[in-house]
């Protein structure tokens, strides 16, 4: 009787399975063959209602793109640069520096070239003692057939470091002549610097005025004053064609664009290169 009542259970476990499996579809069906459908028959949840919300819709920034610094000049205005020429007469130049104590400062005409002329003078320190090298300065002035001073140098040579005072008091003193013979501006300040012995390189509306220090272990300097050397006029292809004038982009590397792409780069992003050459 007992093993009857366990078959019956384990077969009643095994339907109850079959018929609630996949959400009671068996039993569904079961019942339905029957005609006891409505036995299981469950309400239906409500539909949700989705609620729908408007926002205003946010804009984006404007796009951003970056424009050659000369996108917006005027390309036949002609460029204008103001240089201040040492304009003053050479000769009489010459002619204060010797009557300042610097002789032997003839205007003669140019070795190196006719329609230049130029003066010199050497002023030689006594020696402090036999065998001793001299200290000295040496002026040098240049200038055209128009009275403009193209050059004034005047070199320090500090044989003996006791000289170095003597030597730099005299190299101020013709620095300040020729300074207030092409008036100009602030003298004392470079005067100063040349008795300290200072360094510097003034550039003001294409004139330079500069005092540096030569290589070697004996001390030498040299006062320099010329106009600053200007190039050629551009033919209007080498201006169009300069990078550095018409394609610099503010803020970048400076590389001109060209429908996006970097100069000197193909659409797939390589260098371009130029072909290699072969034999005839």
């Amino acid at each position: 009787m007992f093993f009857f009542v366990a078959v019956g259970l384990i077969f009643a476990g095994i339907l109850a399975t079959v018929l609630l499996a996949n959400g009671q579809r068996n039993l569904r069906h079961l019942l339905a063959y029957l005609g006891h459908s409505d036995l299981l028959a469950t309400d239906k949840p409500a539909p949700r209602q989705v609620k729908i919300t408007r926002s205003k819709s946010v804009r984006l920034p404007p796009a951003r793109m970056v424009l050659p610094v000369y996108a917006f000049s005027d390309f036949k205005a002609p460029q204008q640069q103001f240089i201040r020429l040492i304009q003053s007469d050479p000769r009489s130049l010459c002619e204060r520096l010797k009557a300042g104590g610097f002789g032997d400062l003839d205007w003669t005409i140019s070795s190196g070239n006719k329609d230049n002329w130029e003066c010199s003078s050497s002023v030689d320190l006594r020696p402090r003692g036999d065998g001793t090298a001299q200290s000295s300065i040496f002026i040098f002035i240049k200038g055209d057939g128009e009275n403009r001073v193209t050059s004034f140098r005047v070199k320090l040579n500090i044989e003996d470091a006791a000289d170095t005072g003597e030597v730099a008091d005299l190299a101020g003193k013709a620095a300040t002549i020729f300074l207030n013979q092409v008036r100009w501006e602030n003298p004392g300040e470079i005067i100063r610097k040349i008795h300290a012995l200072e360094a510097f390189d003034i550039r003001n509306f294409g004139s330079r005025i500069q005092f540096k220090r030569e290589f070697g272990e004996t001390p030498r300097y040299n006062f320099l004053a010329n106009q600053i050397r200007t190039r050629g006029q551009s033919t209007p292809g080498d201006i169009f064609f300069d990078r550095t004038k018409w394609f610099p982009l503010s803020g970048s590397d400076g590389l001109p664009m060209i429908d996006g792409m970097v100069a000197g780069e193909s659409a797939e992003g390589l260098t371009l290169t130029a072909p290699e050459k072969t034999a005839p």
